[in-house]
């Protein structure tokens, strides 16, 4: 397949890319441009899941009205050379601030799209963006208060040295290796889905912004819709992602549980670095990534793959918890500003600095650490049954959770500071041991207090999801907590709470 684009090219800035536009058939773009998007198959994409319903329910009747028109341009990421396909603009020496008329050739060897030649190429590609010495590893909006937090946290990590531990997995790295031996083991060349997936990877241009429009658009007439395209072209994958998260945080307001996923899953961790400033600038709270990219997906999360991160169906996110409820309960962790997490990171680090302390805390992710210790904890000691959605378990809910985690907390901030006390001749290893060690102590105590049968007895708050409810209920799980201290077990009279009591 070969096609000819009369095109407008410009260089707007000096280190931009070069953008050309032009008018192509929609059906022709479909078969010219892959869609990197999230799949089963492959995470490491930056588009959203395919929503069909939306396709054939909203777009498909919007252009069945024959009055109706998409003013606004696709996105498109034209390449030089995929090995199987290839963008060629000329000229391509286009001085900064002119527009000047071009020829765009758009080539695609549509029969290599049938062979393993797909696989090889993709695999090529892939190793590409692989930093060296990684290659094989393998491996709804939130609260103003909250981002008020990240935002501070994100002002102080400019500032410290940002060193970071190098023998840590990169999450991006992790899911490009993923994709790597995926493609190196071929029995999965014979599976027609992954061959799909993989073909968008290998196609002469990458569709940035506009894939639903571009679906139902090629559904009409014999070479579908015209539309205006934008075609960046020679974008690199980094500058992709950036432009898809430009375009949509702002007018379209992604999720932050998508921008999550997308720069946790789609940048490798050089292409996170390259775009941390550029990113910020846009909009996206890199700190929030950090955090809740590591409490989503990594494996030592208890809540990893359990967080609704704005890609899937609509019936598989009715099963996860809200990504705001549990931002709120990490960033606990992460700005570690409580006094009992303080003392910790003051032993661990063996310093009186708070400040100095809590930047190692945050630095050496084992605000992580101690956050998945702590959870662990609390998932051991009840019943797997209350870790799922369902009607008449009030447990698995993130007002929940954030406030028997605030009364377990406020039981650790209440020890004595000789409690977080650790020799300071021992290295770090033992000193954290040692501090998970008196962690758990407490942690275990007074979780004794709050007994499983509470989660699943009806209660007569049947909303607690603001910030009055959630305290209103930590101070529920705090008396329980009390009177359990008192009777050397779980309170006898706590069904008779005002919470749980109907009389």
């Amino acid at each position: 397949m070969k096609i000819e684009y009369d095109v407008l090219a410009f260089r707007q800035q000096e280190k931009s890319p070069i953008q050309v536009a032009f008018v192509a058939h929609s059906g022709d773009v479909v078969r010219w441009a892959g869609i990197p998007r999230k799949s089963d198959e492959l995470l490491t994409g930056y588009q959203r899941f395919k929503d069909q319903d939306r396709v054939n329910q909203s777009i498909v009747p919007y252009f069945q009205d024959p009055k109706n028109c998409s003013p606004t341009a696709v996105i498109l990421a034209l390449r030089t050379d995929t090995g199987i396909g290839r963008c060629k603009l000329e000229p391509q020496t286009i001085e900064t601030g002119k527009v000047v008329s071009a020829k765009l050739v758009v080539e695609l060897d549509e029969d290599a799209l049938l062979t393993d030649k797909v696989f090889e190429q993709a695999l090529i590609y892939v190793k590409a963006r692989l930093p060296q010495g990684t290659e094989d590893t393998q491996a709804q909006a939130a609260d103003d208060d909250d981002d008020k937090d990240l935002d501070a946290i994100e002002d102080q990590d400019a500032e410290v040295d940002d060193e970071k531990d190098e023998s840590s997995v990169h999450l991006g790295n992790e899911t490009l290796s993923k994709m790597k031996a995926l493609l190196e083991d071929k029995t999965n060349w014979t599976n027609e889905k992954f061959r799909s997936a993989i073909i968008d990877y290998v196609k002469p241009a990458m569709l940035i912004d506009g894939q639903h429009r571009i679906a139902a658009g090629a559904k009409f007439g014999a070479n579908g819709l015209p539309f205006m395209v934008c075609g960046l072209y020679d974008a690199s994958w980094e500058e992709q992602v950036f432009q898809f998260t430009v375009v949509n945080i702002k007018p379209k307001k992604i999720p932050p549980s998508l921008i999550t996923s997308i720069a946790a899953l789609s940048l490798s961790k050089q292409e996170q670095v390259n775009l941390g400033s550029r990113l910020n600038q846009a909009g996206v709270k890199m700190t929030e990534v950090e955090i809740m990219s590591l409490v989503a997906y990594d494996d030592r999360s208890p809540f990893s793959n359990l967080i609704d991160m704005g890609v899937g169906s609509k019936g598989a996110k009715a099963e996860l918890l809200g990504y705001a409820g549990v931002k709120r309960i990490a960033k606990e962790w992460f700005t570690a500003r409580r006094s009992s997490l303080v003392h910790i990171a003051k032993a661990l680090f063996q310093t009186e600095n708070n400040s100095k302390a809590t930047a190692e805390w945050r630095s050496s992710k084992l605000w992580f650490e101690f956050f998945c210790h702590f959870w662990v904890i609390v998932r051991g000691h009840y019943p797997d049954g209350l870790w799922k959605k369902k009607d008449g378990n009030n447990f698995f809910v993130g007002a929940s959770l954030w406030a028997l985690q605030e009364a377990l907390l406020l039981e650790c901030d209440g020890q004595m500071k000789s409690h977080w006390k650790v020799p300071d001749d021992v290295p770090l290893e033992a000193r954290l041991e040692a501090l998970k060690s008196a962690f758990s102590e407490v942690v275990k105590t007074y979780l004794e207090f709050i007994p499983p049968e509470m989660w699943t007895v009806t209660w007569e708050k049947k909303s607690i999801d603001t910030n009055q409810g959630r305290e209103e209920f930590r101070k529920v799980l705090s008396l329980l907590i009390a009177e359990g201290k008192k009777e050397g077990k779980v309170w006898k009279k706590w069904k008779q709470n005002e919470w749980f009591d109907k009389g």
